[in-house]
């Protein structure tokens, strides 16, 4: 996924891309030679990072036999080397890797591991192309699967196989205001799930009162909300439905939004605006953060643009699949496993929460011993009673995710690249959405 960094908050333009890690220039094909006595296990990455960088370091010393090669398909420039890059990596990259990769993978080449966050789950699971975890699973006695959270392995699934594994995950939440809320005499029950249109009454009712509801919305990212949370309607059985009333009330409810004065594209977070928001986007990508925020600044659910009021939604940040093709299964499931284990899901380098419950309860427990101890940077609540509270809340956010975002890169960039025009009023959501589902058909049919 993109994620664009706003004031020190990471907020996610869609189920673009998170990381920086997917493939080489050339895809990453896989090797599986011997070398050395060793075997080879190519890992498709966008951009390396130290989390992978340091898996694959202490994954060599603990396995003499197995190299790990990460192909980047993009190198850090020095100004951000060693973080996550995110600012160098664009809309046209991601495209750039999607393609080369995919074309590779349909090929019966590619790597033998994927970082499948932004490739076509659907498409790689139904030609077959990636394998079932679940039997890798059966067959190692090693591996216990109750480590790990069951409500988002579940979540994970294609029908009753699991072809990704998720590494590390956010919730997809909203953070609220409190205070104003109350001030403004509104009630919102962060506990329960809602949709945008019970947000625009909310909105409503707090412009008519002076203040913001969202302001660092952007448009696009509304518009994945959308796609994603009617995407099986919208792309059924590989058949897009874009040409249609759903998919035309959808943008004329999104553009309504920035009309009415309910969204706003800027970031008044900026300014002396800040005061005046109620809400902002925010997913949790680590167990230190939830307790660096303000007392008057809780989690919602994030609105649904289904018109369903499902549970709490999840995206993968670091998720990898393995090729049905690879000659070196066993070795690229022993990484896997490396990645789920407690030495790397605690990894102060791992960005996002863990996908290990016992790494999840040791990096919540090592906050409130920062906590206690006073070393914890930025620590915003008053005392430790509230952030056990706060803590508590994070965990039964987490046990009840079960809503995975996830949709078909390309299929997103197709649609925000027209969305544009309708936005600016240069083109009638009739016209728009008949070029989204020609060019999304001519895609699904390739």
């Amino acid at each position: 996924m993109i994620h664009l960094k706003k004031t020190g908050l990471i907020v996610t333009l869609s189920s673009v891309l998170l990381l920086s890690a997917c493939s080489g220039n050339s895809g990453g094909e896989s090797k599986g030679e011997t070398k050395d006595g060793k075997k080879t296990v190519v890992v498709s990455v966008m951009m390396k990072d130290r989390f992978l960088e340091s898996a694959v370091q202490k994954f060599e010393e603990k396995h003499s036999d197995i190299h790990i090669e990460l192909k980047e398909y993009k190198a850090a420039p020095k100004a951000v080397e060693g973080g996550m890059g995110v600012e160098a990596i664009s809309l046209g990259d991601v495209e750039k890797y999607v393609q080369s990769v995919t074309t590779q993978v349909i090929s019966g080449k590619g790597a033998d591991l994927m970082l499948m966050n932004e490739l076509p789950q659907d498409k790689f699971v139904g030609k077959k192309l990636l394998v079932n975890l679940y039997d890798l699973m059966a067959k190692d006695s090693s591996f216990d699967r109750n480590t790990l959270y069951p409500n988002i392995l579940k979540a994970s699934q294609d029908g009753d196989g699991l072809y990704v594994m998720p590494i590390s995950f956010t919730l997809d939440l909203v953070r609220g205001n409190t205070e104003l809320l109350k001030k403004a005499n509104i009630s919102v029950d962060k506990n329960k799930p809602w949709n945008w249109n019970e947000y625009k009454d909310v909105g409503k009712k707090m412009k008519q009162q002076g203040y913001q509801g969202f302001d660092n919305l952007n448009s696009t990212e509304l518009l994945f909300d959308y796609i994603e949370d009617n995407y099986g309607q919208l792309v059924d059985k590989g058949k897009p439905n874009f040409d249609s009333d759903l998919f035309r009330n959808m943008m004329k409810e999104i553009k309504s939004m920035y009309d009415d004065g309910l969204a706003n594209e800027g970031l008044s977070g900026l300014s002396s605006e800040f005061n005046k928001m109620a809400f902002q986007m925010a997913g949790i990508y680590g167990t230190e953060e939830i307790l660096t925020l303000p007392e008057y600044l809780e989690y919602y659910q994030k609105p649904s643009a289904s018109g369903k009021k499902n549970g709490v939604p999840f995206k993968f940040i670091y998720s990898l699949a393995l090729n049905s093709k690879s000659n070196v299964q066993p070795e690229a499931w022993a990484f896997i496993k490396f990645l789920l284990s407690d030495e790397m899901q605690t990894s102060p380098n791992l960005t996002g929460l863990p996908m290990n419950k016992g790494a999840a309860d040791q990096n919540f427990n090592e906050v409130l011993q920062k906590i206690k101890s006073g070393t914890l940077e930025k620590y915003m609540l008053s005392d430790e009673a509230k952030a056990k509270k706060r803590i508590e809340e994070v965990k039964k956010l987490i046990s009840e995710a079960d809503v995975r975002k996830s949709s078909d890169m390309k299929v997103l960039m197709i649609a925000s690249e027209e969305f544009k025009s309708y936005m600016s009023g240069q083109k009638s959501a009739e016209e728009v959405s008949k070029l989204i589902q020609n060019r999304v058909k001519t895609y699904l049919n390739e």
